[in-house]
């Protein structure tokens, strides 16, 4: 199937694509959040450091922080295009080439991130306990919290592949980041 650009996409795939750059926008002010607050945390133990003053809960906080960019950030990469993608041969093979593998990607993003959340309640229920030094308010942090961004991104992989393969039903083009536009690139 050629992609036809002058077909409308139907509402509810329209509304839903618009949800999910919302959620990509929002991950990705969370996912800078946290590299903001890790870097803050290890600055401000290199810099106490020297005249001993020291705050014990400033390294696992870090950790958390660090655990959390990365997950919150799994979603924003995805969904900004800016993953490792190996299209040059695709791009060279033509529109037919880039329907086919539009596909193929969705259906094995689908599989993949499906099975990670198969996973998700033996990957929570394994996680017991607290993160030594992670106080809040209520407590100690409990070691399952650092999954949870993980889930959410994974479960947002799957309707960004599940809208992109309906996209691709109705004729909408692929959206290629500007980037991988040049295949002499």
């Amino acid at each position: 199937m050629t992609p036809r650009s002058d077909k409308p996409i139907p509402a509810p795939i329209a509304a839903l694509d618009g949800f999910l750059e919302q959620c990509g926008r929002l991950f990705h002010l969370i996912a800078n959040l946290c590299l903001a607050l890790m870097l803050i945390g290890t600055a401000a133990t290199i810099v106490l450091r020297p005249i001993n003053v020291s705050f014990y809960w400033l390294w696992p906080w870090t950790m958390v922080f660090f655990v959390w960019m990365s997950f919150f950030g799994f979603y924003a990469v995805y969904r900004r295009g800016k993953d490792i993608a190996v299209d040059f041969i695709i791009l060279r093979l033509g529109d037919k080439a880039m329907v086919a593998t539009r596909y193929f990607v969705a259906g094995v993003t689908i599989t993949v991130v499906g099975a990670i959340l198969w996973q998700m309640p033996i990957i929570l229920e394994s996680q017991v306990g607290v993160i030594d030094g992670v106080v809040t308010p209520w407590g100690e942090m409990e070691r399952y919290s650092l999954s949870i961004p993980l889930g959410i991104s994974c479960l947002l992989i799957l309707l960004n592949s599940v809208t992109d393969a309906l996209k691709a039903v109705v004729g909408a083009p692929e959206v290629v980041p500007s980037h991988r536009l040049d295949p002499d690139s």
